[in-house]
């Protein structure tokens, strides 16, 4: 069974995350408003490529995980932990430097962005190497409260824009984005000032430490390097529409995945705690746990869809501009029960195992894959829709592939999941097809429960179990 310890963190983990979907509505829906669609077009650009900053870690940070990820935080040996923050810091100054180098050779607003890009990837790169202590070491209380001050200050950047926007009828994406960088700046500094006592203080040399550096570099690259095609392969709908289509086409596409958005930060919460309780797993453990954890992320993500229908209408009422994305939102929506049993639950279980290479791998051919699709998807129709569509497809292939292995290893029924997905987004698509909203949200509502029933009641006994034993 899944352990007490592990369903309190998940519990705790998840109110900290309700707050910032709360914070994930106000910002998603109000920024969108008082922004132009160009100026939400470059704002949305700017996070596109804010999402493959981590690349800039080097793998340092992930090899610290791997290695540390059984320990809890007063086992840390503080000495050392000095220096790898030292040289942590030391690498993302220099790459940071070139990227505001490389800045002066580009027109238009990407100027602007790279410099953006460049101070807010050493801000967010800090902030994330302490939240991965934080979970490594199982301090959730701590991450939580932290989650909460994050979403309370996005809500703030936000009103403060909205006064902005009142006084003088405009606001630029450029002092939004900046107001953003300074609020997570002012979270890092409270981060160093919690974790003083492994930044601050006698620390072995910085050529003594260079050792582990590189270790650590060389140990958590394919975990890196894995992580980068993962959020590739969930990106690329996005960089083919952000390089082919206008800024303006560009916004309405990436506003879909905005609305995506809300559900995979309740997604998040599993992630967040899986891999340390994982780690401190037995190998049968590891074994009982997989068909349970894929069982339970399925059933939370299509009962998700339900907040579908009221975005439908919310978008109409609110946000008319953007009512071209709701056919990509509903293309899109469905993919998220794929994407996250691979990113929260597959990935998280590779990463344990030791089979980062392996992952990577799989990834690799999966990026290109998606590449071929949406160029095709791009040549033969000329829409953004048709991107989207090709992006599903490879969704699906990519989970597939990621559960080979635990079909061998685990002797798990493939033939379940991939009939529960394909039933479940038929269900979608069919109820959303028709045009009496309040009609389709109880069809699909009925068919989820019905479908559910059929094919996962076993998970629905364990989620009742958990929350009445919480063993």
């Amino acid at each position: 069974m899944i352990r007490n310890r592990t369903v309190k963190s998940i519990v705790g983990v998840t109110v900290s995350n309700a707050i910032s979907i709360v914070a994930g509505v106000i910002v998603g829906f109000i920024i969108p408003k008082i922004l132009s669609i160009e100026d939400y077009g470059y704002h949305k650009t700017f996070t596109l490529y804010t999402s493959y900053m981590g690349l800039f870690s080097l793998g340092i940070a992930d090899g610290i995980v791997l290695k540390y990820g059984r320990y809890d935080y007063d086992e840390l040996r503080k000495e050392q932990f000095r220096a790898y923050f030292k040289w942590y810091m030391i690498v993302h100054i220099i790459l940071c430097f070139l990227m505001v180098c490389l800045s002066f050779l580009v027109k238009g607003e990407l100027p602007f962005i790279l410099r953006a890009l460049a101070v807010n990837t050493i801000i967010i790169n800090e902030v994330g190497y302490f939240q991965q202590i934080s979970q490594i070491t199982q301090r959730f209380k701590e991450y939580s409260a932290r989650k909460i001050i994050q979403s309370v200050g996005s809500i703030a950047v936000v009103f403060l824009c909205v006064l902005i926007w009142r006084k003088s009828g405009r606001l630029n994406y450029r002092l939004y984005v900046t107001l953003s960088i300074a609020f997570s700046f002012a979270l890092a500094a409270w981060y160093i000032s919690t974790y003083k006592d492994i930044i601050v203080g006698k620390s072995i040399s910085l050529c003594n430490s260079r050792k582990d550096i590189i270790l650590f570099s060389i140990n958590g690259f394919p975990l890196l390097f894995a992580n980068l095609c993962s959020t590739l392969i969930l990106n690329l709908d996005r960089q083919f529409v952000s390089a082919l289509f206008s800024t303006s086409e560009y916004a309405v596409y990436a506003f879909a995945y905005n609305m995506l958005s809300l559900v995979t930060v309740a997604t998040s919460a599993v992630s967040t705690v899986i891999f340390p309780a994982l780690k401190r797993s037995s190998g049968e453990g590891l074994r009982s746990n997989y068909a349970k954890l894929i069982g339970i992320m399925l059933v939370f993500v299509y009962f998700s869809l339900i907040v579908y229908f009221p975005l439908n209408m919310l978008i109409k009422w609110y946000l008319p501009k953007y009512v071209d994305s709701l056919p990509i939102f509903r293309i899109i929506f469905p993919g998220l029960g794929i994407s996250s049993c691979i990113t929260v639950v597959m990935h998280n279980y590779y990463k344990v195992l030791g089979k980062n290479i392996d992952y990577f791998k799989k990834c690799i051919m999966v990026l290109c894959l998606s590449g071929f699709a949406n160029t095709a998807a791009y040549h033969l129709f000329h829409t953004t829709a048709s991107i989207s569509i090709a992006s599903i497809i490879t969704m699906m292939v990519w989970f597939v592939s990621m559960e080979t292995m635990f079909v061998h290893e685990y002797k798990i029924k493939r033939i379940e999941n991939i009939f529960y997905i394909t039933l479940m987004g038929i269900s979608f698509y069919w109820s959303t097809s028709l045009e009496n909203i309040f009609i389709s949200g109880l069809l699909y509502i009925g068919a989820f429960c019905i479908v559910t029933i059929m094919i996962k009641r076993n998970i629905i006994s364990e989620i009742v179990s958990i929350i009445k034993n919480g063993d």
